[in-house]
């Protein structure tokens, strides 16, 4: 009994320091960057909803120290962490949060696009990722197996430290082609994403890809803009009338309405470069024939009466400025009432936020109005019933890792177009959000 007394409490005693020993090693817990958007986000709805999905790094990382009180040392231990998040688009709330991958070095990861349910990414090497449930379903490996004529030719990822310009890029994604890889030999090939059968591609000019009107494959994701995606947004937006007369709806600020009435013309895209206040106007359109050719003719502005003063307001697009011919956006209507969305700011400087508006016709009163969060739009992504935008938010709640210096984290809002009722979602505060299967 006695032997079992002693060894019990030599157990016990080995126990104690050894939590001290372990306590003594290692400090902090874990510290996590905030997790960084990387490349573009895509938007899907179908029957089981409306999501966006996109892929973040984020570093982890561990300090340990060892040695007594009078001398010490320590060293951190880092991993970068990339993830696959899912976003309910109407609570603006993660769903899921995936693991894809878990290295020392924060490498050249890119979401490119989406097709067929499978979204196109450089982590750094090329992946297709089944977005239904986080699963990698092509790789450089599965594409040679499915392919043996390309053995050795798809081709690898730059070395550590070295980023490709987009131009030099031998993976590429557009809407209409799809995945196109340019292998070892210089031949381009299109991956498809269920199969993984190579087909061989004829590389094409600019002008002439232009020119042709082809289907689309693929979605490409909206990139996040450094700082104001100014694209998603435009002046006006042209009416055709029930008498067959067109009819102009747009913003104007006083020295821009003069020169309407001056030279009966206006340019579609807004000019941000100086600070302005605008109001919504009508104008009538009419077709002129000259030696230059046929132009819009734009007469008799008139101010819709109910209209409010935006400052730096432009109309809200269709669709996302960073996805789209931007020559050709169009702003963003919606009926029941005939409306458009205007985004603005209430102040310029640092302490400016973004508004934003559903401005009903004829009289140009506002159905709501509601103040953002956020001190810049950096990504559009309107859909039937509800708008996503994407900006930083000086002013939120940090979190308790935050680092002295650390940018504002890109928000995730929701906007109800009906009822302009806002839902957020503070990556910053969520930097440990649970990823699934880890315990």
């Amino acid at each position: 009994m006695k032997k079992f007394l002693r060894a019990f409490l030599f157990l016990i005693l080995l126990a104690v320091a050894g939590l001290l020993f372990w306590k003594g090693r290692f400090i902090g817990g874990t510290f996590l960057s905030q997790p960084e958007i990387r490349g573009g986000i895509v938007r899907v709805t179908d029957e089981k909803g409306d999501r966006l999905y996109y892929l973040t790094t984020q570093w982890e990382k561990r300090i340990f120290r060892s040695g007594s009180r009078s001398s010490s040392s320590s060293r951190t231990v880092g991993w970068c962490n990339t993830d696959l998040w899912e976003i309910d688009a109407i609570t603006a709330q993660p769903i899921t949060r995936r693991r894809l991958k878990r290295e020392q070095v924060n490498g050249d990861v890119v979401a490119m696009g989406m097709e067929q349910g499978v979204m196109w990414a450089r982590i750094p090497e090329l992946v297709g990722i089944r977005l239904s449930d986080g699963q990698i379903v092509a790789n450089k490996e599965k594409i040679e197996t499915a392919n043996p004529s390309l053995a050795g030719m798809v081709p690898k990822p730059p070395e550590v430290g070295i980023f490709l310009t987009e131009s030099m890029q031998p993976l590429k994604f557009t809407p209409v082609e799809g995945m196109v890889v340019r292998l070892d030999d210089a031949r381009l090939v299109r991956i498809d994403p269920l199969t993984l059968a190579a087909s061989e591609q004829k590389e094409r000019s600019r002008e002439s890809a232009d020119a042709e009107e082809r289907p689309k494959r693929g979605e490409k994701g909206v990139t996040i803009a450094n700082g104001m995606d100014w694209y998603s947004m435009v002046r006006d937006l042209p009416m055709a009338q029930k008498d067959g007369r067109q009819q102009w709806l747009g913003l104007l600020a006083e020295t821009e309405l003069e020169q309407m009435k001056e030279r009966h013309q206006t340019t579609h895209q807004m000019d941000f470069t100086t600070p302005r206040r605008h109001r919504l106007y009508r104008a009538e359109l009419r077709k002129e024939e000259s030696f230059m050719g046929a132009r819009w003719v734009y007469e008799n502005p008139a101010v819709l009466p109910e209209s409010p003063e935006f400052l730096m307001g432009g109309l809200l697009t269709s669709e996302s400025g960073s996805t789209g011919d931007t020559s050709r956006m169009t702003a963003m209507y919606r009926r029941d009432p005939d409306s458009v969305f205007v985004l603005s700011r209430d102040r310029l400087g640092e302490e400016g936020r973004m508004q934003m508006a559903r401005i009903a016709g004829p009289a140009g009163n506002a159905v709501w109005s509601i103040a953002l969060p956020i001190s810049n739009m950096s990504a559009w992504i309107p859909g039937e019933a509800r708008a996503i935008l994407l900006g930083p938010c000086p002013s939120a709640e940090k979190s308790p890792q935050a680092e002295e210096g650390e940018n504002a984290a890109q928000h995730v809002i929701s906007v109800d177009l009906k009822t302009g009722e806002m839902k957020t979602f503070n990556p910053d505060l969520n930097r440990n959000w649970k990823v699934e299967g880890e315990k």
